[in-house]
C-alpha cells in the first residue's frame, strides 16, 4: 500500500512520513489524540528533579503509555530504567533497548519466567526484576530458573489489608524472603504500592511498615545494596517522608507513571505538587480532538468522540476549548466553568450539556477534551501526535499495546 503525505494510515494519526510543520487540524483526521510537547518536557524535568532532590531513583511505569519514544525521554533525563506490569510489556521494553526493567507483579507463567531468568545471559549488564508475593510464585521462579540455567532476581511485595497484591503482614514477608533465599532465587529487597490508599497520611504509615520489612529481610539480600520500590502517582510525597531516614545501603526506586502526561481529573486533584508547590508542578499533556456532528435539541451537542477514543474509568472527560468552525488558525474559545459538560459517552459519541453562557456550538465545530486518568486513553491509540504550543505537529509516536 502506498500513501501520500498527510494520508491517515491508522486511527486519527497521520502517516509518519507526513510533513510536521502543519496545524494538527490540517494534519490528521478526527478524532485524534495529541500530546503537548511543552507539558511533556516540563513534567519530565520536574519529576526527575524531584526524585534526585530527595535521593531516590526513578523507573517510571511504562504501562501508562507503552510508547518507547516517551520512555526514552525519561531515561535520557536520568531515569534508572522502566517499570512494566507484565512480561509482554517487558519484552516490548527490552526490544526497544531498555534493559533495566521492573516487572511490578508476581509472574507465574513458565514461559514468561524463563524469559526473565534468561536476560542476564543475553546482556550481562541487564537488571530485570519481578515481584513475588506467594510461595507458589517463588517455586515457579525456581523451576523456570533451573529450566534455562538462568538467574531470576525478585523482590518481595508487601501489600496492605483490602489492597491489591502483596503479602499482608511483616511476618509473611519475612517468611517469603527466607523461602526465596532457600530455593536459590536472588532476593533484591521489597516493594509496595501506595496508590490505592485513601490519602497521603495512610500512604506514609504504610510505607513506614514496608521500610521496616526492608530492614528485617536485609540479611537475606546478598548484595552491597538493597532495594525498596514504591509506585503511585498520587501519594509519592508520603513515600518521600517515610523513607527520609532509610539506611544508607537502601536504594529507593519510585515507579510513578502518570506524572509524564498528568491529566485534568484524577491526578490533577491528587498530585503531591498541590501539597508542595515549592517542588514544582505538572501540566496536562493529553488532549483528544473531536468534531461536533449533531446539535439535535437545545442544550445538547454530540461530538464524534466516544469510549473507544477517550478514558472514562476515573471520571468523564472535560472540555478544554472549542474551535468554532473547526479550522486551523481559529482562536480557541474556553467555556466558562460548568458551561459545557460531558454527561455521557457511547462507543463513538460524547454528549455535551450546554448551560447558559455556553458557546453556540454547531456541527463542524471542534471540541478539545482533557482526560481524567491517562492510563486508559493511550491503549485506544496506535499512534499519537505530539504538537507544539502553536498546535503544529512535531512528530507522531507509536504505542505498543
Amino acid at each position: 500500500m502506498t500513501t501520500t503525505p498527510g494520508t491517515v494510515t491508522t486511527k486519527g494519526a497521520p502517516d509518519p512520513a507526513a510533513p510536521t510543520d502543519r496545524h494538527v487540524l490540517d494534519h490528521a483526521h478526527l478524532p485524534v489524540m495529541t500530546l503537548r510537547e511543552s507539558a511533556l518536557a516540563n513534567n519530565t524535568r520536574v519529576m526527575q528533579a524531584y526524585v534526585e532532590r530527595h535521593g531516590l531513583s526513578f523507573a517510571p511505569h511504562m504501562k501508562t503509555h507503552m510508547a518507547p519514544a516517551l520512555a526514552a525521554r525519561q531515561v535520557a533525563a536520568g531515569a534508572w530504567g522502566v517499570t512494566v506490569a507484565s512480561v509482554q510489556q517487558a519484552m516490548v521494553a527490552w526490544e526497544h533497548g531498555f534493559h533495566r526493567i521492573l516487572v511490578a507483579n508476581e509472574v507465574l507463567d513458565p514461559a514468561g519466567l524463563a524469559w526473565l531468568a534468561s536476560r542476564r545471559a543475553e546482556d550481562p549488564a541487564a537488571d530485570v526484576l519481578c515481584w513475588v508475593d506467594s510461595p507458589a510464585g517463588v517455586d515457579a521462579g525456581r523451576a523456570a530458573q533451573d529450566a534455562v540455567d538462568g538467574e531470576l532476581h525478585v523482590v518481595v511485595e508487601v501489600g496492605f489489608p483490602g489492597g491489591r497484591t502483596g503479602v499482608r503482614t511483616a511476618g509473611q514477608a519475612r517468611d517469603l524472603a527466607q523461602h526465596v533465599h532457600e530455593v536459590g532465587l536472588t532476593l533484591r529487597g521489597v516493594a509496595g504500592y501506595e496508590g490505592g490508599l485513601p490519602d497521603v497520611d495512610a500512604a506514609r504509615a504504610y510505607v513506614d511498615g514496608v521500610l521496616e520489612v526492608a530492614a528485617a529481610v536485609r540479611p537475606l539480600v546478598d548484595a552491597p545494596r538493597a532495594l525498596l520500590s514504591m509506585g503511585g502517582s498520587a501519594w509519592f510525597d508520603g513515600v518521600v517522608d517515610a523513607v527520609a531516614d532509610r539506611p544508607d545501603d537502601l536504594d529507593v526506586v519510585l515507579r510513578s507513571g502518570a506524572s509524564l502526561t498528568h491529566d485534568d481529573g484524577f491526578y490533577a486533584e491528587r498530585t503531591p505538587f498541590h501539597r508542595h508547590p515549592d517542588e514544582g508542578s505538572l501540566l496536562p499533556a493529553i488532549e483528544v480532538w473531536g468534531r461536533v456532528t449533531s446539535c439535535p435539541e437545545p442544550g445538547l451537542a454530540l461530538v464524534a468522540v466516544g469510549k473507544r477514543d477517550i478514558s472514562f474509568d476515573e471520571g468523564l472527560p472535560v472540555v478544554r476549548s472549542v474551535r468554532p468552525g473547526g479550522a486551523a488558525g481559529v482562536r480557541p474559545v474556553t467555556p466558562a466553568p460548568g458551561a459545557v459538560t460531558v454527561t455521557r459517552l457511547d462507543d463513538q459519541h460524547c454528549y455535551l450539556a450546554l448551560a447558559d453562557g455556553a458557546p453556540g456550538l454547531t456541527p463542524g465545530d471542534v471540541v478539545v477534551f482533557g482526560v481524567s486518568h491517562p492510563c486508559t486513553v493511550f491503549d485506544k491509540w496506535r499512534r499519537v501526535v505530539v504538537i507544539d504550543d502553536d498546535e503544529t505537529v512535531l512528530e507522531t509516536i507509536e504505542t505498543w499495546f
